[in-house]
């Protein structure tokens, strides 16, 4: 029942109780600089975010090239991703987005400039990717919000293609 935000130009994310009253935050700025990684915690505009079935909170660190993983108290868990790839390298993200996990625990990242969606298992471990670059269905152009309903239909924000697509 609490509420998490992405506050992304601030870079951390902030956790407030039902009624309102905020709980706690945690991030900074914190940009890697091409060959070291931010440091872990640390965030480059945290776009999106993701509460998974165990209450552990996934967030798209969009300017990182990464996701992070936290405990709903806000430690810090894992993290997975790197600088820019157009290479199809599913680790590789150019400006992750958006970020659901369905109830099985998988985790669905919107990759905006790779022109697709990652999944992954809770821990980061690759398990397949969907969309390519292009105007079909299947298809996108700078996906970014997502989402996933109790059947597990998946809905992506296709920006430049100005859609919502359904992916079953």
């Amino acid at each position: 029942g609490s509420i998490y935000v992405a506050d992304t130009g601030n870079h951390r994310i902030q956790h407030f109780a039902p009624d309102g009253s905020f709980i706690n935050s945690w991030g900074s700025f914190g940009a890697g600089d091409g060959v070291n990684s931010a440091p872990n915690g640390a965030f480059n505009e945290p776009w999106s975010l993701a509460i998974g079935p165990d209450g552990s909170v996934y967030v798209t660190d969009t300017w990182n090239h990464r996701v992070q993983k936290f405990t709903a108290e806000g430690d810090f868990i894992t993290t997975w991703g790197y600088g820019i790839s157009q290479t199809g390298d599913p680790f590789g993200f150019y400006g992750p987005r958006g970020i659901a996990v369905s109830n099985e625990g998988l985790v669905f990242v919107t990759d905006t400039g790779n022109k697709r969606v990652v999944v992954f298992d809770s821990q980061g471990g690759y398990i397949t990717q969907i969309g390519s670059g292009g105007f079909a269905p299947g298809q996108f152009d700078e996906p970014v919000g997502i989402a996933i309903d109790e059947q597990g239909r998946i809905y992506v924000a296709d920006t430049w293609n100005q859609r919502v697509q359904i992916l079953a």
